[in-house]
């Protein structure tokens, strides 16, 4: 195994290699001496009506690929509770995906589960609108309003950033042994797509340093910092426009939740659902660009699981 600093987490030797090479002349060259390429990046796409199970079995893959890594007592789980919006209006993580997460974390004896969030709308009314509050609350669970406390924030170097060299990040997002990222799909206005490297704008405090230095290389400059453990898409039903707000009777109802080590495969599968090609999201073709890992759907291999 080996460390990746982004996430200060443990990666396969299979991901290691992947992030190491530093393009198509470094392929040709592996190929040249004999040696396998890298393989492909897993992206499980779950589908069913019962949240509840769909967590349970996107746990299960979890478990047996290596789980969220040794000895974790604090795990921080990345929503998205930015909106004063219901659950079903889609504009924030889905409550019940969020309570099965949770309770599967406890049994698994993490101890410390951690909700930080910068939402756009004043927490004090999208937290418990969102219902995620309520299940934090019920699970034991520690919601924080990251808000503009200076304090709950660390400065940190992004010196892979184009536009971005210095980021104000949410310290729980730091300070922890598992990070887990669990966003919603839906349309964007700005970003053309919410997913998951684009809901790391709720762990920073300066967003609108994003928008004047150009949102979508600034998501990409800050996936060079950050990697999840895992990555777990809600896509149970998604905005189709008028987001990341809404509302909009422009809704989808895939019934799905994807799953990935890599936050950039996740989205790769993810956008389309909207789109035709992952290459309609400007940030998903700079992240391929700048060789950030599996951003294309030949990066990737997916495994389809129904769930009952």
């Amino acid at each position: 195994m080996a460390c990746d600093h982004r996430g200060n987490r443990k990666v396969s030797r299979r991901r290691f290699i992947g992030m190491s090479i530093a393009g198509g002349a470094s392929l040709l060259f592996i190929d040249r001496l004999g040696l396998a390429a890298p393989e492909k990046t897993d992206v499980w796409v779950f589908h069913g009506k019962d949240k509840t199970n769909l967590i349970k079995a996107c746990l299960k893959v979890i478990n047996d690929n290596g789980g969220f890594g040794a000895d974790v007592k604090k795990l921080t789980l990345k929503v998205n509770a930015a909106w004063v919006r219901t659950p079903e209006q889609g504009a924030n993580t889905h409550p019940e995906l969020v309570s099965a997460f949770l309770e599967g974390c406890k049994r698994l004896g993490i101890k410390d589960l951690v909700l930080p969030e910068h939402p756009c709308a004043p927490a004090k009314f999208s937290f418990p609108k969102s219902g995620i509050l309520k299940v934090a609350k019920e699970k034991g669970a520690r919601m924080i309003n990251l808000g503009s406390k200076r304090e709950l924030y660390k400065e940190v170097a992004i010196p892979k950033g184009k536009q971005l060299d210095k980021v104000m990040v949410g310290r729980e997002f730091l300070e922890t042994d598992a990070l887990v990222n669990m966003p919603v799909a839906k349309h964007h206005g700005g970003a053309t797509l919410t997913m998951a490297m684009k809901n790391w704008l709720g762990a920073v405090l300066d967003r609108g340093a994003w928008h004047r230095k150009g949102l979508h290389q600034c998501i990409a400059d800050f996936s060079t910092f950050i990697e999840p453990a895992w990555t777990i898409i809600d896509a149970t039903r998604i905005m189709l426009d008028r987001g990341p707000q809404g509302p909009t009777k422009n809704m989808k109802h895939p019934d799905l939740i994807i799953l990935s080590s890599s936050q950039g495969a996740a989205d790769a599968y993810t956008s389309t659902l909207f789109h035709d090609s992952p290459e309609k999201v400007r940030y998903l073709r700079i992240a391929r660009e700048m060789e950030l890992g599996p951003t294309a759907l030949t990066d990737i291999t997916v495994h389809r699981i129904e769930v009952g």
